[in-house]
């Protein structure tokens, strides 16, 4: 930007004005005023300015005629105004339960990040109108009054995102998030969640050029310990598997048919180790169910529960492609002939939605996991002990996925079968299931010692003397 022409004039005296001392300058040929109650404050005000042309600076006639000096600062990003940025940015390419959990992270970090303190019977109100509107794609005209009224309080009040920049706020902020809303530890993978939000926010801050680095980064700050291995505890044996799913069997409702109809569901999350969702979307023409022997299930989309405010069509359920894999990237499972008897008899049994789904709602439309959770819990119930039934075993339809895989690198199956079948990657099963691979211990001990060899067992005897 060129250094223009300035001139300046002598301060004026203008009886009975307000302000009678006026500042008068002109860049480029293009006059300026500026007015002011006292003498002495015009007079600073007119050497700033000389002062300013005396070092070269650039006066700007779009900025008032000021010096560069003089310019308004830009008003700082504040954290708010960032994450909704943030949440759009991601909302193209994300799912819907990603959506809605990193909504949860910013909805805890933004009413974290006030310069006024919250009243405790006033956060409900907050974290919906931020749940509801500020975290997602809607058309700010379509936000209720009220709660248009709510965010302009919060944007009026988030502290500027570098402020973070701060370690001793950052780690104030941190310390805030390892906790539940009433001051209890939260759980590990909670705390994990919410820090990769923040680290996630800043990243992209970063990249907008709002921050200079991400302070995480430089934080020497531990998270709680959040351990991925899967807990023996939870793991059933073939014989309870069984039992279980024969108790689905005695659940009723849904037109007193709805355990008979959940059985092969959760036959297949043990017998085939599926997730849920990937149950859930499995339709007909993707089973190859012959009369005898095993058979095979050929995989190819997933069916989540995101709730319809997360979804890009509004319905509650959403079609994904598998897990950890590209769009239409299929994965085939062999199943044992008895989960193949199971499936033949449920679809002659119910048949199937019109799409093929073997498992449809009671209107046909996608199954939802408040019905086979509920269904779960009433089966576990009937079908173990008091002591049992307490506990962590199979507390959760997914741990019948855990026992499947956890049986099935026990049994001797290669990890990079497993981890083929289980649509998992061979570090991820290892890790996850270690402390469930078991009583291999004898057999994994010979075999290194037959790799090594024993040189004293392979030594000749010396041959008899003579004589």
């Amino acid at each position: 930007m060129r250094i223009r022409n300035v001139q300046f004039w002598k301060t004026q005296f203008r009886a009975g004005r307000r302000k009678p001392y006026q500042v008068r300058w002109a860049v480029d040929g293009s006059p300026f005023y500026e007015s002011y109650v006292t003498s002495a404050l015009a007079e600073n005000f007119r050497n700033d300015l000389i002062a300013a042309a005396r070092r070269g600076e650039t006066f700007d006639p779009e900025v008032g005629g000021l010096p560069q000096s003089m310019w308004p600062k830009p008003k700082a990003v504040t954290w708010y105004e960032f994450a909704r940025k943030y949440a759009l940015m991601k909302w193209a390419h994300s799912a819907g339960n990603s959506r809605r959990n990193s909504a949860s992270g910013l909805i805890r970090i933004t009413l974290l990040l006030l310069s006024s303190d919250v009243r405790k019977e006033d956060a409900p109100r907050l974290r919906h109108a931020l749940r509801h509107w500020a975290f997602r794609r809607v058309d700010d005209a379509a936000v209720p009054p009220e709660q248009a009224e709510l965010l302009e309080w919060i944007a009026e009040r988030s502290r500027p995102i570098t402020d973070l920049e701060d370690l001793g706020t950052l780690r104030e902020l941190l310390n805030e998030l390892g906790l539940c809303l009433n001051g209890t530890p939260a759980k590990a993978s909670t705390v994990a969640r919410h820090r990769a939000v923040l680290t996630s926010t800043l990243n992209y801050a970063v990249e907008q050029g709002v921050l200079k680095y991400n302070p995480v980064d430089k934080l020497a700050w531990k998270p709680p310990t959040l351990s991925r291995q899967v807990d023996p505890r939870v793991v059933v044996s073939p014989q309870q598997a069984r039992e279980l799913l024969k108790a689905v069997t005695y659940v009723g409702t849904w037109e007193k048919q709805r355990g008979p109809r959940l059985r092969a569901f959760f036959a297949c999350i043990y017998f085939a180790a599926l997730r849920p969702e990937e149950v859930v979307a499995l339709r007909e023409q993707d089973c190859k169910l012959p009369e005898h022997g095993p058979g095979l299930l050929v995989l190819s989309t997933a069916i989540t529960r995101a709730g319809g405010a997360w979804t890009d069509d509004g319905n509650k359920h959403e079609t994904r492609g598998l897990k950890l894999r590209a769009v239409d990237d299929g994965r085939d499972v062999p199943i044992p002939p008895e989960l193949v008897r199971i499936l033949r008899q449920h679809i002659a049994d119910f048949g199937t939605a019109a799409d093929g789904r073997l498992f449809p709602g009671p209107h046909g439309q996608a199954l939802d996991s408040t019905r086979y959770l509920d269904t779960w819990e009433k089966a576990r119930r009937l079908a173990l002990p008091p002591e049992l039934a307490g506990s962590r075993l199979a507390r959760r339809p997914y741990d019948l996925r855990h026992a499947a895989l956890s049986l099935w690198l026990n049994s001797g199956v290669a990890p990079a079968e497993v981890a083929r079948r289980a649509g998992n990657t061979v570090p991820v099963l290892l890790q996850t299931y270690a402390r469930c691979i078991h009583g291999q211990e004898d057999t994994n001990t010979k075999r290194i010692i037959d790799a090594l060899g024993d040189p004293e067992e392979q030594e000749e005897p010396d041959e008899d003397e003579e004589g």
